[in-house]
């Protein structure tokens, strides 16, 4: 799998200590070298521009929740909720009351996001939305002007003596890096994960979290996909989840039959074998339109979209990848706070065939003591410490 990735994209972390490479890669034992206080991280996504109103992937919340201050926090273990800007909040008949700081720049926040409608008086932001705790949790309620939890130097992150290094780095290259102890968490690149867990030197450092994301195919209006609720069926009943889900999230997230999580023990793979018998039949009936699927920017998600759209060519289907007046595509769609209600609303009143939940995998040096994702894939790296290290380079 590693084939399929390109070199390394420039590093955008003005930074010396760390970015060499070593010859002896495969040998070396892969501990951290840096000094206690640095955390050397490595993502595929930077936000930019510094706009915590445009951080959409899991990346970008990442560094947006770094940088920003939101009005409220989650706690990554239980996704409870806590003081971020707002001290204290109450719901009081149909609307949730905040006393916060920076008040006024939060509701513009909400505002120009178009998330709520918000309104301030004496200090106290007020907002008639029963998920309104959870939205203040968005990076998209952070005031641009407030600082976060670290602060920008030259694109390193500093907070209380913790330094946070965040570089720009395709996942073949991070790996590599991570393996001579020259990054501090790497995410783990399409198709190694099984091949890591099976790695003694690697396999404890391997963080797997199942994430309120969902990759589906989203129907463009007025496209084949939305105008033919027949065809759109038979596509849904006939997508490869199987291969989808054990070349992607390699085994690790089950297949998606809708936006709310299966329950333990559901019998997804007969189901979904009879409905494919059934829908194949079908195919003879169905009106004699092309599906051009526009190719997702994400390489993964490319390259499951291509797993999808050959095996919907093999049993006859109309599938193919263009760039020339999409039906569909295939998107990652992440909650923005974690509640299932979210997920749903953030894919709308759109037409969509589900294929798979998402997880995030990480590698993680055993020296960070404390790191934990929630459930939208965000690490609060205010709560790491450093473990002192058992083994030298």
């Amino acid at each position: 799998m590693g084939t399929r990735r390109a070199a390394a994209l420039a590093a955008l972390a003005l930074i010396a200590a760390g970015c060499g490479s070593s010859s002896k890669t495969t040998t070396i034992q892969p501990v951290a070298t840096s000094s206690t206080g640095v955390v050397r991280v490595a993502l595929a996504d930077l936000l930019w521009p510094l706009d915590p109103a445009r951080a959409r992937t899991r990346d970008e919340i990442v560094v947006a929740r770094a940088l920003f201050a939101t009005p409220l926090r989650t706690d990554p273990s239980t996704g409870a909720l806590r003081a971020g800007l707002c001290s204290s909040w109450a719901h009081v008949g149909t609307n949730w009351h905040f006393r916060c700081r920076h008040a006024r720049a939060i509701a513009q926040e909400l505002r120009r996001a178009h998330v709520a409608h918000a309104t301030v008086r004496a200090g106290s932001l007020s907002i008639a939305d029963p998920q309104a705790p959870y939205l203040l949790t968005e990076a998209v309620a952070a005031p641009p002007g407030v600082p976060g939890p670290f602060r920008l130097v030259s694109l390193v992150l500093e907070r209380n003596g913790l330094k946070l290094i965040i570089r720009k780095l395709d996942p073949e290259a991070a790996l590599r890096l991570f393996r001579a102890g020259k990054l501090d968490e790497a995410p783990v690149p399409l198709g190694d994960l099984q091949a890591l867990l099976r790695d003694p030197r690697l396999d404890v450092e391997v963080h797997i979290h199942r994430l309120l994301a969902v990759d589906l195919v989203a129907g463009r209006a007025g496209r084949a996909l939305d105008r033919f609720p027949k065809l759109r069926q038979v596509y849904d009943d006939t997508a490869d989840r199987a291969d989808y889900q054990a070349l992607v999230p390699e085994l690790e997230a089950p297949p998606a039959e809708s936006l709310s999580p299966p329950p333990k023990g559901a019998k997804i793979a007969r189901a979904a074998a009879l409905a494919f018998a059934r829908a194949r039949k079908q195919i003879g009936s169905l009106p004699h339109v092309a599906v051009r699927f526009a190719e997702p920017a994400n390489p993964d998600l490319a390259y499951g979209e291509s797993l999808l759209v050959a095996a919907w060519r093999d049993i006859g289907l109309g599938a193919y990848v263009s760039s020339r007046r999409p039906d569909a595509t295939l998107e990652r769609v992440l909650a923005p706070y974690p509640r299932t209600a979210a997920l749903r609303a953030a894919v709308g009143s759109r037409r969509f065939i589900p294929i798979s939940w998402v997880v995030d995998a990480r590698l993680v040096s055993r020296r960070l003591a404390g790191w934990r994702e929630d459930d939208l894939g965000a690490v609060d790296y205010t709560g790491i410490k450093f473990r002192a290290s058992s083994r030298s380079r």
